[in-house]
Parts: structure tokens; sequence; C-alpha cells
């Protein structure tokens, strides 16, 4: 617990399942793109349903 920087008595107060969801977390890049962002990776702009291809 030294290692995560939180102390024992801290530790045992917090929500189990909200500190294992925060510490499983993946990097921003590892991420998965919302949709808005994969169709404006292909080239679409979601704003104005027009194509840039």
């Amino acid at each position: 617990m030294s290692n995560l920087h939180i102390m024992p008595s801290q530790f045992e107060e917090e929500d189990f399942y909200r500190l294992n969801e925060v510490l499983s977390a993946q990097s921003q890049e590892d991420r998965p793109m919302t949709g808005s962002q994969f169709m404006a990776s292909l080239g679409i702009d979601p704003e104005t349903e027009e194509q840039s291809i």
C-alpha cells in the first residue's frame, strides 16, 4: 500500500470497486475512441455529415 501512496487507514475506508477501477485504468492512448473521434479519423465530419475523402 505504501507503493500506492495510500495510508492503511485511508485504504480501509476507500470503496474497493472504485479503487480497482482507477488502478486498472488505461492510458489515454490505449482508450477506445468515441464515435465522433472514429468518424473524424475516417475523414467524416460528424457535425456536417460531409465526407472529406
